[in-house]
């Protein structure tokens, strides 16, 4: 197969976590997959795990522009033809605690991370998104409901559920869709930071330890596979229309009984 009839993806924060199974899923599928990150080690390792040049890892910020100006590079490099999906992965938590009693510095920096990265990624790559591209943001239920210590993440979190919409509506014109997903309780490294967070910081820190213990974290594959399923089996209106959630029972229905 040519390098310009292979099907390209972008997935950010794809080191580790479900940035890492969601690049290791599209790949299994037959796609090629970019993978981004701030460190080369995971990149590299999530690379390794795929088969032979179907994921490339590209080291990059992409809460700075010279991180999205350097991806846009590896887009324009590996695919020719564009990408099929360019997947919002890319998040933090930090910082944790109290919203009256957090550094302006560190608040900025979930802000950029959380939410800019995404909208300015997505603006920069518009070129590299032909018609019939997808783009998906990886939400969360602290998007809708505040969670006591989340007070940063709660908020860039809705606000990018706001900018899924928003985009959504600019883009539709151009053929390109813009979806939210929201995976549930995933057992990844952000998970094992929040239960090492303290409760003066975090008060339901004990829910979260608890989840772990009794086993009720979802893995990182099982929502890979649910997203790789809106992505590719869903029509335009279906895909946009609302937020995807793996816990809503017709939603999970219509995924577990589709062929394949």
């Amino acid at each position: 197969m040519s390098r310009e009839s292979m099907e390209w993806s972008l997935v950010t924060g794809g080191g580790t976590g479900l940035g890492r199974a969601l690049a290791l899923a599209l790949a299994a599928r037959g796609q090629r997959v970019i993978i981004t990150g701030r460190r080369p080690g995971p990149l590299e390792a999530t690379a390794t795990a795929a088969p032979d040049g179907a994921v490339v890892p590209v080291p990059a910020d992409v809460a700075q522009e010279e991180g999205r100006q350097r991806i846009g590079q590896a887009v324009d490099q590996h695919a020719p033809n564009g990408l099929r999906f360019l997947i919002h992965n890319a998040g933090t938590i930090d910082p944790i605690g109290p919203l009256t009693e957090l550094d302006p510095e560190q608040w900025r920096r979930s802000q950029a991370i959380n939410v800019e990265g995404p909208l300015f990624l997505t603006r920069s790559l518009l070129s590299r998104l032909p018609a019939g591209s997808r783009v998906l943001h990886i939400s969360s239920g602290a998007a809708h409901s505040p969670i006591p210590g989340w007070g940063a993440y709660c908020t860039a979190k809705a606000a990018l559920h706001m900018l899924y919409q928003c985009l959504d509506g600019e883009l539709r014109d151009r053929g390109i869709r813009v979806g939210s997903l929201r995976p549930g309780v995933v057992d990844t490294p952000m998970q094992a930071h929040i239960r090492a967070s303290s409760e003066a910081a975090f008060p339901l820190v004990e829910r979260f330890r608890a989840l772990h213990r009794e086993g009720e974290l979802r893995s990182a594959e099982e929502v890979a596979d649910f997203a790789c399923w809106v992505l590719s089996a869903t029509d335009d209106d279906r895909y946009a229309s609302s937020e995807w959630n793996i816990s809503d029972p017709e939603q999970t229905r219509d995924w577990q009984r589709s062929p394949g």
